[in-house]
Order: C-alpha cells, then structure tokens, then sequence
C-alpha cells in the first residue's frame, strides 16, 4: 500500500515538474473555485507557449551577468595541481543554475558543509598567482575564507573578491566519524571590482537529530534572485521554491501537509502513509501559467486504497479502482494566475500497455509471449471538454518554443 500511495504522489510530481505570478498569500487553497478561461484551446497554446518563450528569454541574459561570469571562472580557473576542495561547490553551483536544478541551494549549501570538512583548512585570506596558477595565502582566518582572484580570462588583476563566512550550529551530522556539525548560516560575496555581483546566505535550526526545524537559503546574481525556506513544527510541514527576475516571478515551486512527522511516527515501520498525512498540496508556477493539485483528505483516501489492496481484482480492475479512487480525492488544475481563470482540469486515467516477455520463450512458434499491464498516468481535461494526455498536448501548437530554444546558446 505504502508503495502504491507513493507512486501515486509521484505522478504527482512528475506532473508539476512536466508542466507548469502569485499574489496570493495561500496559493495551496484547494478551495478556492476557478472559471475557464474563454479562449479556445489553441489560443490557450498560444498564451502558454509565450509564457515558456517569456520564461526562456528572461534567463537567457543570466550567463552574462558580472555575477555569473566571475563566478564560472572561479569555477574553471587552471590550477596547477589538482582543483581545491573548496572550488567544487562554486562548481556544482555553477552546474545546476545552468541546468535550472531545483535543488541549486540545497546542493550548494551541502557541498559547501563538505567543503568545510574535507581536506585542508580554507579558512584565511588568499590571493590567486598568476605565475603559479594556484591561492598562496596571505592571512590566517577564523570561520572566513577570502580569495581574491581576476574576474574572467581577459583580467591581469585580482579585480574579484570572493567572501565565505561559514558558522557551525551544534548540531551532529548522523553517521559521521569523525564528527561533522550542521551549518548553522553560511554567507557568501562575490565582489566585481566595488559592485556586489552575487550574494548568497543560509540559515538553519534543527531538532537534535539533525532534521531541520527552519531553513532559509538566498541568492542573488544581479537582477535574477532564487530563494527555498522550509519549516516543520511536527504538525505542519511546509516548502516554498522561487526562482525571479527583479520583482517578477519566474518559477515558482511550493508544497504544504498537515498531519504528524514527529519521530517516533517517520521511524515505525508500521505507519501507515496516511498515519503520517492528513492533507497536503502541491503548486508549480512558470510566469503565468500555474498548477494545483492536492488531498484535503489523504487519510480516507489511503484508507480506501488499503480496501482495494485487500480485494481479489484482476490487475486491470484494480488499477481501475484505484483509478476512481485517486480521481475521488485528488484535486488538480492548471489555470493563468493573473486572469485567475483555469484552462484545464487534470484527472488520471487507466493506459494499457503491452511488451515482450522475454522470461517466457514460445519453441512451437520461435518467438517471445507478450504480457499485458496497466499503466496510471495524467491527462488534462480542457476547457472545450476534451481530454488529451501530455504528449498529445505539446505535440502540436508549441513550434514557436522549439525554435526559440534551438536559438539559445550552448549551456557550458
């Protein structure tokens, strides 16, 4: 049952992350009623297309900011040896804003955790030679790493200043020897010159088994800003992603459940998935294009999976009962944020799919059985009351993105 339930809020997700600016302050209402829209599906194409034509332009200027540039040299610089350890963070940074990762913070804020463990101290200030190709230190420091260095390949001086200050918190990392600590706020700088081209800070607070109870995680490279916070009070677990350009919203991630994360609950292996949840939603924002999607009551809706786990269905009446279960209890919609008004709701629906065998090999006929299985995948029920799966959906209507993505230059 667990695995099943699971699977399912990972279709979930897979939709959200396929798929997808807010103003409300609860943007995980499930209560809230939206009207279609009145244009016609390709006119709703038309819209969504721009918004991911809108989305690509935007981001397209990043790698060309001061910011960014400084910081993939720093990245990339030719060390005579071996890179240090305390590059590789700036490196998967680097890595995962190409890639538009929605981990970007938490990885860097991990990498640094390691960078600050392995290897020799960085801790001090250090100027990059030229002549050598590595960071001669110049000064012993406490909790604080200052390199200065040229801020791309063109520069003969040390015009960049990258500033790392990096505080322990008290809390244990599990399962480490020897001991690691979590960080309690991390603050990075990078300077150009006298401008503030890239800022990044973390804040965290943990229960003592190291689990956070707080994060708060920042960054800043000239006009293009992301932030993640998460909270956890054992009752109510919330997340919020976002990604803008100056004041507008570019991508927007946010997740909320209610119900018991205490420990003692996360770790009996007899909870159920709805012993631990009671409710929760999910919001996925690109421009002005939006989805939502959640259980208010997740417990009655495990409950009724349990049921038909426990029944004797053929595989495809089972999947079907499911079908009509998750349909029950799942609200889901996509819809434009500004004009407030839904282009499509999302339902799930029984795929039937067939493939070879090749465990059961027939030598009266020389070939391999097929077997049969059923597949649980969404679909968008559109405003005119047609229903399309995703595939079927950016088939067609989308040529406009794909030329404009084919324009983009090399993510390297």
């Amino acid at each position: 049952m667990k695995k099943t339930i699971f699977l399912i809020g990972g279709a979930v997700i897979f939709m959200f992350a396929l798929n997808s600016c807010k103003t409300d302050t609860n943007v995980l209402d499930l209560d809230k009623t939206l009207k279609f829209t009145k244009l016609t599906v390709e006119e709703q194409k038309t819209n969504i297309e721009q918004n991911a034509i809108d989305l690509v332009n935007k981001m397209d200027g990043m790698q060309q900011t001061k910011g960014f540039v400084a910081l993939s040299h720093f990245a990339t610089m030719p060390f005579h040896l071996s890179q240090p350890v305390y590059v590789i963070p700036f490196r998967q940074l680097r890595a995962d804003l190409l890639n538009n990762d929605l981990k970007t913070l938490d990885n860097f804020n991990r990498q640094m955790r390691v960078a600050k463990n392995v290897g020799d101290s960085i801790w001090g200030e250090w100027n990059w030679d030229s002549n050598y190709n590595q960071f001669t230190l110049s000064k012993n420091l406490s909790n604080t790493a200052i390199f200065h260095f040229p801020s791309d390949s063109a520069s003969n001086t040390n015009d960049a200043t990258l500033t790392i200050t990096y505080v322990e918190s008290t809390i244990a990392v599990p399962d480490k020897d020897p001991v690691e600590y979590m960080p309690s706020s991390i603050s990075v700088v990078l300077k150009v010159g006298t401008t503030e081209a890239l800022k990044a800070a973390f804040s965290g607070s943990y229960n003592a088994d190291a689990t956070p109870t707080k994060l708060s995680q920042t960054l800043t490279i000239d006009k293009y800003s992301w932030s993640a916070d998460l909270s956890n009070d054992k009752k109510n677990v919330s997340a919020t992603y976002e990604f803008k350009y100056d004041t507008e919203t570019l991508l927007k991630y946010q997740l909320g459940a209610a119900g018991n994360f205490s420990e003692s609950v996360l770790n009996d292996s007899t909870s159920r998935p709805q012993d631990i949840i009671t409710s929760g939603s999910m919001y996925f924002q690109v421009f002005n294009i939006a989805m939502l999607g959640g259980f208010k009551d997740f417990k009655a809706f495990g409950d009724e999976m349990d049921v038909i786990d426990g029944q004797k269905n053929s595989d495809k009446d089972r999947v079907t009962k499911q079908v009509a279960a998750i349909n029950k209890y799942l609200k889901m919609y996509a819809y434009f944020v500004k004009e407030n008004q839904k282009f499509a709701d999302i339902e799930f629906y029984v795929v039937e799919k067939t493939e070879t065998d090749y465990s059961n090999y027939n030598f009266n006929t020389g070939q391999y059985a097929t077997m049969t299985y059923y597949d649980i995948q969404p679909r968008l029920v559109l405003s005119d009351g047609s229903k399309q799966d995703m595939e079927t959906f950016v088939n067609t209507g989308f040529e406009d993105l794909i030329n404009r993505l084919n324009e983009l230059q090399p993510m390297n």
